[in-house]
């Protein structure tokens, strides 16, 4: 299904943490965007996020009754912190004749992103809230899921989304604690589009 190319990954939590290493500066001249990325945030490699990817795809097909399609799904950038917390931005091209109104596209992935999580957290205490976040005078879509899974785990899960220069342009971080919240979001507010 379309609307899952971009988020078929989400769903998974890291097996595994890497080494810090200093902050560096990464460009996608796709969407003409820079970052800095946080020191305590090392790269995820390509076969762990490749594998991430897959399991995040299984994991909406199952709880969805669907298949995603996500060849033309592209990382720009995957990064993890520790074991819970991480970073990925991806784009996959969209075009609306023929995949349809964006807001509309957008709005189903929430609803099944959300249904993924209850499927997949039975026990869990999820709620939802939708914004907009702007990140150097691009206003993104923003849902936020707050996923509470009693006397185990609390973490937040955020999707970013836009259509961008032909791109569904998509940022998405999980984290447990403020301290990291602050990190992603600092780095996304220092972040640069060449517009």
């Amino acid at each position: 299904m379309r609307i899952l190319s971009l988020f078929a990954f989400i769903l998974l939590i890291p097996c595994y943490a890497f080494c810090q290493q200093p902050e560096k500066v990464y460009t996608f001249s796709q969407v003409s965007w820079t970052i800095t990325l946080p020191a305590s945030f090392t790269l995820i490699e390509a076969a762990e996020d490749s594998a991430r990817m897959a399991r995040g795809k299984k994991a909406i097909e199952d709880a969805n009754n669907l298949e995603v399609i996500a060849s033309s799904t592209v990382t720009l950038i995957s990064a993890i912190k520790d074991k819970f917390n991480y970073f990925n931005s991806t784009i996959s091209p969209f075009d609306t004749k023929k995949d349809g109104e964006y807001s509309v596209v957008n709005q189903e992935l929430k609803k099944l992103v959300y249904n993924t999580m209850a499927v997949k957290m039975p026990s869990g205490v999820i709620d939802s809230a939708t914004s907009t976040q702007e990140v150097d005078g691009i206003v993104f879509d923003k849902f936020t899921l707050s996923i509470s899974i009693p006397q185990k785990i609390s973490f937040k899960m955020v999707l970013m989304t836009k259509l961008y220069k032909g791109f569904q342009f998509g940022i998405t971080y999980l984290y447990l604690d403020d301290k990291t919240k602050e990190e992603i979001e600092t780095m996304l507010k220092n972040s640069k589009f060449d517009k």
